[in-house]
Formats: structure tokens, sequence, C-alpha cells
């Protein structure tokens, strides 16, 4: 097989005496959209996190084209390709949505701090690749009319758009997507999925948690199901939903049997 963008091989993450990933196997195949489904506390926000590094891994490795990033620091996974949303929307809610995706973008960004305080040429040139970044990612997400807001005064959903436009902002090969239609209304989850369905077709990798079944069985084109911490299934969607193990996870043994 051919190896995949992501590899996980046999992460673990204990948390005291708690497992909260038990030996988990799976990988990612560059251009899919890949979900990543479970009941509450099947531990999807903790392995979005160790393969982050916002928590160190217990066991196991984690390689990213061929790279072993297990365990480095948030930021530079960021710079490797990887970028990420969380459940709970993450946003510069003081700032305008343009700062906002300025401030995303300034990963990317190399130049000294001298530079930055002396105003050399370089750095006004990153900067303005900054604010041409933020143009074009306003484009992509729909959010053109809504740049001058601040952005704790945007809806749910825009606010949605905006944090994976953030995401989006420092160019990512792979994006992890934590819950990308939660909190937001039947009628506005189109335009989630819609946005999703527009980065695929830009040569960006998609994993995604998400608890919608509609969303969570029709977008991704593999799904991996986790349960107390271990896989217990991976495949594509309409075979994952027939599998008793998931109907037991989701509904308990009454509706599986």
């Amino acid at each position: 097989m051919t190896p995949g963008l992501l590899e996980v091989k046999g992460l673990c993450k204990d948390f005291g005496g708690l497992r909260a990933l038990d030996a988990v196997d799976f990988q990612i195949r560059e251009g899919e959209i890949f979900s990543i489904m479970g009941p509450n506390g099947s531990g999807k926000t903790t392995l979005f996190n160790v393969i982050t590094g916002f928590h160190p891994a217990t066991q196991g490795k984690i390689y990213f084209r061929g790279e072993d990033i297990t365990n480095r620091k948030p930021f530079a996974i960021a710079q490797k390709g990887i970028a990420r949303t969380f459940q709970l929307t993450a946003v510069f809610s003081r700032d305008t949505v343009f700062d906002n995706l300025v401030i995303a973008h300034r990963l990317r960004v190399k130049a000294a701090l001298l530079g930055t305080i002396f105003g050399s040429r370089s750095t006004r040139g990153e900067e303005r690749k900054c604010r041409e970044k933020a143009e074009e990612v306003l484009e992509f997400t729909g959010l053109v009319r809504d740049r001058n807001k601040i952005a704790g005064s945007l809806t749910q959903e825009a606010q949605k758009r905006l944090s994976i436009g953030m995401a989006l902002a420092t160019d990512p090969k792979l994006l992890l997507l934590d819950e990308p239609t939660g909190g937001v209304n039947l009628k506005e989850i189109s335009n989630l999925v819609f946005l999703i369905e527009r980065i695929k077709k830009c040569q960006i990798t998609v994993c995604l948690i998400e608890h919608k079944m509609k969303v969570a069985m029709e977008l991704p084109d593999r799904v991996m199901v986790l349960n107390y911490g271990r896989k217990i299934t991976e495949g594509v969607p309409r075979e994952v939903s027939r599998d008793q193990r998931v109907i037991e996870a989701y509904l308990g043994k009454s509706y599986a049997a």
C-alpha cells in the first residue's frame, strides 16, 4: 500500500490511569476527505490534540509526508503543513475578520525581530503577502462582506467559516476540522459542507470529526470509528454505517442484535 500523507501507528495516550487512546492505527491518503466518528468520550479530539502536538503521545508514532513528527511542538507541526480548527470556535473575537486572517498567515512569515522593529524591506514585503493571502481567503470562504466586522459579532456559522479560513491562511497540506458544523443550524450546514468540498478541490486533504450523521457519512471518502479510545472499524461510509460494532457503539447492543 502506498504510504499515506499522515500515518498513525500504535498511538496511545494516557491521562494518569486512564488510557484515552489505545493502539490506534490509521492513515490518511493525500487528496481525500477522511472522517473520524465515535460516541462522546471516544477519544476523537484527544487524537487531534496528540497529532498536532497539544498533548504528547504516551506510545506510538505519527508520520507526516514520511517524517516522524511525534511529540513535536504545535507551531512546528503547523509549519510542516498541518492546520486545525477546534471544537469550540477559536477566533480573535475583538479583531476584525480581515485582521484574524492576517494574523493566521503570519505563521508563515519568517521576518526577523529587528526587521519588524525597523520596518525592513523584507518585512514590508512579507506584510504585503499576509494581506494578499487574507484577501484570497476572504473570497474563498465567502467572508468578503464581513471583512471589517469584529469577529466576535459574527454568527456561529460565519465564525466557523472564519476559523476554517484562519487554518487555510497557513497554506496547509492537511486540514483537521474538529466538529466544523457543531452549533450550526440545519439551514447553514450546507454552507460549511460546500466550503469543505471546495477545499478538497484545491488539493488540500481534509480530516474531520463530525457528530451529524448526514455530514459524517455523506461528505467523506472514508470513515474511521473510535470507541473507548480504540479503532473499531474503518472503511467507506456505506460499509461502516452497516457495521454491527458501530451500531452497538452508538445505539447499544439491543439495536445491534
